[in-house]
């Protein structure tokens, strides 16, 4: 295997020391280990805003292809081989419509070298497990890959680093003129790194945050310094 010193830091990434290994956190909203060629992204709640759209609710369209558009520029910005989904891919039953499967279908097409991973998180649960012919591994939490422990639900796990999402985070930056900026971020604290939401029609949270947690917001193209939550 590599050494760290051989991985060179991603554009606009923050990199975290573990155990005698790195992860970079993205200001695409994922984290790479290099050591691993490994990318890990949660809550992409692929098929949310068509979900809406079954229920008369007027939602943007495109959201499914911005979020593969992403997913596409951090695998070849990375060089990835294996994707990694902390839970929530699919927002609900109704993602699994044939106007949302297959627009996943060519993008997985397009991507038929790289392993995916999902972790099932709790709308996975109502969703189903992805098609077979999206060729994803289902596995449940925790899933154990080298110092990390890929979760969905956050919380300390013996074990490992837990990598979670669910929470969606976000921290408020106040401005000068008492003007207020919310930003997705990073949560990490000694036990848990929780990822922000990778999904285009998410939203964010500012509450149930680790207590003493340290913030990483996501600024444009990258992302910052930490702040405690």
């Amino acid at each position: 295997m590599s050494t760290v010193e051989n991985f060179t830091l991603p554009a606009g990434a923050r990199r975290l020391t573990v155990g005698d290994d790195v992860l970079d956190l993205l200001p695409g909203r994922a984290a790479w280990w290099p050591s691993h060629r490994t990318l890990f992204v949660a809550d992409v709640h692929i098929g949310k805003a068509a979900s809406f759209r079954a229920l008369g609710q007027p939602v943007p369209s495109g959201t499914t292809q911005d979020n593969l558009r992403r997913l596409t520029a951090l695998v070849a910005q990375c060089q990835a081989q294996r994707l990694v989904v902390l839970g929530d891919f699919l927002h609900a039953a109704t993602a699994q419509q044939a106007q949302v499967v297959e627009q996943v279908q060519v993008w997985r097409e397009l991507h038929d070298g790289l392993d995916c991973v999902l972790v099932r998180g709790n709308h996975d649960s109502h969703a189903g497990d992805p098609p077979p012919s999206l060729r994803f591994e289902v596995v449940d939490e925790p899933s154990p890959m080298g110092p990390f422990l890929a979760c969905h639900h956050p919380g300390a796990r013996p074990g490992g680093l837990v990598l979670a999402g669910h929470l969606h985070p976000a921290v408020a930056l106040r401005g000068p003129a008492h003007d207020r900026h919310r930003l997705p971020c990073f949560c990490l604290t000694q036990d848990q790194l929780i990822l922000p939401a990778f999904g285009a029609f998410t939203g964010t949270t500012l509450e149930g945050l680790p207590k003493a947690a340290r913030c990483y917001p996501i600024a444009a193209d990258q992302v910052l310094g930490p702040i405690l939550a």
